[in-house]
C-alpha cells in the first residue's frame, strides 16, 4: 500500500502589486506636529460627519450575510469586522494598527484608519479611498480587502468566493458522491487530480502521474489506474489513498468498471488481443476472450453482465510472393478501419461477432441499458461533414443514423442516460440527453466552446468549456474555474 502525494493549496491567485508609496517625514516644530494633529482630527471629523451609514446583503460560499456599510461620495465602504468575519478571518489590534489573518493563515493584512497606506502579506499597497472610522467602526473598500486575503469578488455581482478560484484549462469531468466535482487540471508539466465545490473551492486529491487518469466506480469513490509496470491500483477519491490491488504485470489498456462496481474489464496483452476482469474484492484476474485478434479498445459491458462490445482498429492486410521480396509486397487496405464486435458472456464458448464492417472512424462506443449500441462516426473523406450518431440495434442485424442534425464532439453514458456534446447550424455548443429512439432533450447552450460534459445522478451538469469548468444546477450557471 502506499500514499499518493497530495498536493495542499497550490497555485494560489495571483495578486496586483502596486509600489508602496513612502510617507514623508517633515521636520517641523513640535507646535507645527500637534497643529497637524487637530488638523488631522478635524479631517476625520468632517468625513465621518458626510457619510451615510447602511447595511448591504453579500453572498459569501452561497451563504446570505448583512455587512454594515457607509456611503462617502460615491463609493461605498464596508465595515471590516463584518467582512473579516464572514470569510472566517481573524482581526486584531496591533495600536494603532488592526491585523487582519485570513482563516487559512496564509494571508496578512495591516492597515490603520485615515491611511491609504497598508501592509499585504509585507508588501506595501495603497487604497483607492482611504479607510474611514465611523461610530468606532473601520470601513473599507471591499475588492482590496476580499482579494488580499485570497478571495474572489464575481465581477458584476455581490457574490463573493472566500478562496479565489482556481485557474488554468482543466478537462475529465466527473462527480463525487459529494456533488462536487472531480477534474483534472492540466497546465505546463503538471497534472493534478482536483475536487471543485459549487462555492468555488478546491483540495488536491493527487498529482501522482498515473492517478490522475483513473476510471471512477459507478458509485463515484474509487478510481482505478496502472503504473508503468502493468499493476493495477485504487485509489480513494476523497483521501488520495492508493494501494495495488494485483501483482499481475501485464499489460492492461481501457479500464472500465462493471455496473454494480464489483468487477474491472480490461483490454489485455502488449498487442491488446485479450478481455478480462479482475474482481476488486478479490484481486483475481479472468479472462474473457483470447481469439488473438489484435487492436482491441473501448470495452464495454452491459448493466446486467450478460453483454460485451467493444471496438478493434482493422489495419490493412499485407500480402507478397513466395520469397517475401520487397517490390512484391501489397498492402490491401479495402477492410481497414475500426469495427463494432459483439460477445456473448452467458454462453461458455461464445464468439465474438463483428457488428459493423464500414470504413468510418468510430469513436467513443456506449451499450444503452436496451442493449442497443451508440458510435460517434466520423466520415474519413470529409464528403459527410458532420460527427454522425449511430445505433445499431441490441441484435446487431440494423446501423442507423441516431442523431445526424448534430456535429457530435463527445457522447457518454452516464447514470443509463446517454449524454452527447456537440454544435448546430447557428453555432451554438449545446449539450443533450439524447434516447435510445433519437428523442433529444437539451440540457444547456452556449456560445463557448463546449469541449466535454458528465452528468450526475441528480441531473447535474458538469462541463468544460473554454477550458474552465462550469457547473449547470437547477437552472442556475457557475463557473467553478476561471
Amino acid at each position: 500500500m502506499k500514499q499518493s502525494k497530495v498536493i495542499k493549496m497550490f497555485l494560489s491567485t495571483a495578486m496586483l502589486v502596486s509600489a508602496a508609496s513612502a510617507l514623508a517625514i517633515g521636520t517641523a516644530s513640535a507646535a507645527d506636529d500637534q497643529s497637524a494633529v487637530l488638523t488631522s482630527a478635524a479631517q476625520v471629523k468632517a468625513t465621518a460627519s458626510k457619510v451615510k451609514a447602511g447595511n448591504t446583503a453579500l453572498t459569501i460560499d452561497g451563504s446570505k450575510v448583512t455587512v454594515r456599510t457607509i456611503q462617502t461620495g460615491q463609493t461605498t465602504l464596508y465595515a471590516l469586522r463584518d467582512v473579516a468575519n464572514a470569510l472566517g478571518a481573524t482581526v486584531k489590534s496591533g495600536n494603532p494598527d488592526l491585523i487582519v489573518t485570513d482563516a487559512a493563515g496564509q494571508h496578512t493584512l495591516t492597515l490603520k484608519a485615515d491611511s491609504k497606506n497598508y501592509l499585504l502579506d509585507g508588501t506595501s499597497h495603497q487604497f483607492t479611498i482611504t479607510p474611514v472610522k465611523s461610530d468606532g467602526t473601520l470601513y473599507v473598500e471591499l475588492k482590496a480587502v476580499i482579494e488580499g486575503l485570497g478571495g474572489e469578488i464575481l465581477t458584476g455581482s455581490q457574490e463573493i468566493f472566500s478562496v479565489a478560484r482556481l485557474s488554468g484549462q482543466f478537462a475529465n469531468p466527473r462527480f463525487h458522491p459529494n456533488g462536487n466535482v472531480i477534474v483534472n487540471k492540466e497546465d505546463g508539466n503538471v497534472s493534478v487530480l482536483l475536487q471543485l465545490n459549487v462555492h468555488g473551492g478546491y483540495s488536491a486529491i493527487t498529482s501522482e502521474d498515473n492517478a490522475v487518469g483513473a476510471v471512477i466506480s459507478p458509485d463515484g469513490r474509487t478510481g482505478a489506474f496502472t503504473d508503468e509496470s502493468g499493476k493495477l491500483f485504487l485509489i480513494d477519491m476523497a483521501s488520495g489513498y492508493a494501494g495495488p490491488l494485483s501483482k499481475d504485470t501485464s499489460v492492461k489498456t481501457d479500464l472500465t468498471w462493471s455496473a454494480d462496481g464489483k468487477n474491472i474489464y480490461f483490454i489485455q496483452g502488449d498487442k491488446q488481443e485479450k478481455i478480462a476482469y479482475i474482481n476488486v474484492d478479490t484481486g483475481k484476474i479472468t479472462e474473457v476472450l483470447a481469439d488473438k485478434v489484435e487492436n482491441k479498445s473501448e470495452v464495454q459491458v452491459s448493466a446486467d453482465g450478460k453483454k460485451l462490445v467493444y471496438f478493434v482498429n482493422i489495419t490493412g492486410k499485407a500480402d507478397n510472393d513466395k520469397d517475401s521480396t520487397e517490390e512484391s509486397l501489397q498492402i490491401d487496405y479495402s477492410k481497414a478501419g475500426t469495427q463494432v464486435f459483439s460477445l456473448d458472456l452467458t454462453a461458455s464458448e461464445a464468439a465474438a461477432v463483428q457488428w459493423t464492417k464500414d470504413a468510418d472512424n468510430k469513436l467513443y462506443l456506449s451499450l444503452l441499458p436496451d442493449g442497443k449500441v451508440v458510435y460517434i462516426s466520423a466520415d474519413p473523406e470529409g464528403i459527410v461533414s458532420n460527427n454522425v450518431l449511430k445505433v445499431i440495434s441490441a441484435d446487431g442485424a440494423k446501423t442507423a443514423d441516431l442523431a445526424a442534425d448534430i456535429d457530435v464532439i463527445q457522447s457518454r453514458l452516464l447514470h443509463g442516460k446517454l449524454i452527447v456534446v456537440g454544435t448546430i447550424g447557428d453555432g451554438l455548443y449545446k449539450v443533450y440527453e439524447i434516447s435510445s429512439t433519437g428523442i433529444k432533450k437539451e440540457l444547456y447552450s452556449s456560445q463557448a466552446e463546449i469541449t466535454e460534459a458528465a452528468v450526475s445522478s441528480s441531473g447535474t451538469v458538469a462541463l468544460i468549456a473554454d477550458g474552465k469548468v462550469v457547473l449547470v444546477q437547477d437552472g442556475k450557471v457557475t463557473s467553478l474555474t476561471q
